[in-house]
């Protein structure tokens, strides 16, 4: 029987429609599957390029340099369409955009979304720091960096207070992103599945991850303590239940947006950055 290799990402956003698999709720039928955690969206980057896991969740950004070894699974694209997960800039001082773009900026990866956002909307900055994990990049602010792209706005504006780290709200990258899209969604990660595991094969997974994330969606209770426990183990991360709770009820919305939208949102994101020289040229949109 065929093994298909999950990487999971530690991010209970991306993390709760798999975690019915991983606790064994829903079981695929004609494959396996070999679950692996991965605690940050860099790293799951960095995998699928060298094509170590069938399946995984990297930044849209990736896609252009995946698209011959990967699919994107339509139902599973995230993509922002307001303000709430809408990558907003942090700053720890308070400071104009001329400012920003001399200061040191902290992102979580050079293939990221949030990265590729900002190349595409502001352009400028200082100096790069790369702080792989969430709340190391939280403790960089003001030490290590002065602005910081925030991904999950929830849990990093909760992490911050209790943590005492005193922030400004620069921007948003939601809210450049609108003016210059035609209010087209905002593209921020994707399940992609290899290619060599056939397009059959492909399309089962999908399947039975369409049900693992209903199942999650539906028990919410049921799956946040094992959401917080592998956060606990992947992050280091002691996050309250409330504040999982709310990051993955804000990522819901995210991976529910209608298929139509999620194509125009993809279509723009990828001709504006190719456009600009940022991303190479996605030939096509291979989705299943």
């Amino acid at each position: 029987m065929v093994t298909i290799k999950v990487g999971a990402l530690a991010d209970s956003g991306d993390l709760y429609p798999f975690i019915p698999l991983i606790e064994g709720k829903i079981k695929p039928e004609g494959f396996n599957l070999e679950i692996e955690i991965i605690p940050t969206v860099q790293d799951v980057n960095e995998k699928v390029l060298k094509k170590e896991v069938d399946v995984s969740v990297p930044s849209a950004a990736m896609y252009p340099y995946i698209q011959d070894d990967y699919y994107i699974m339509s139902n599973a694209v995230a993509s922002a369409v307001d303000g709430i997960t809408g990558m907003p800039i942090l700053a720890s001082k308070e400071m104009s955009l001329d400012e920003v773009k001399k200061s040191r900026l902290i992102v979580h990866g050079p293939n990221t979304s949030a990265f590729t956002l900002y190349k595409l909307l502001i352009g400028k900055y200082g100096k790069l720091v790369i702080i792989k994990r969430v709340l190391d990049e939280i403790k960089g602010l003001g030490t290590e960096g002065d602005v910081l792209v925030a991904v999950h706005e929830i849990k990093m504006m909760y992490a911050m207070q209790k943590l005492g780290v005193k922030y400004y709200k620069i921007g948003s990258m939601w809210d450049m992103w609108k003016n210059i899209s035609n209010n087209a969604p905002m593209p921020m990660g994707m399940v992609v599945v290899s290619k060599e595991l056939g397009k059959d094969l492909a399309l089962k997974f999908k399947e039975v991850y369409e049900k693992s994330k209903k199942y999650a969606e539906k028990n919410l209770q049921e799956i946040i303590p094992k959401d917080v426990e592998i956060m606990r183990e992947a992050q280091g991360a002691n996050l309250d239940k409330e504040i999982v709770e709310k990051t993955i009820w804000a990522d819901i919305q995210e991976y529910n947006v209608p298929e139509s939208e999620v194509i125009k949102g993809l279509e723009t994101f990828y001709r504006l950055t190719e456009e600009k020289g940022i991303l190479p040229k996605v030939k096509k949109l291979d989705l299943i």
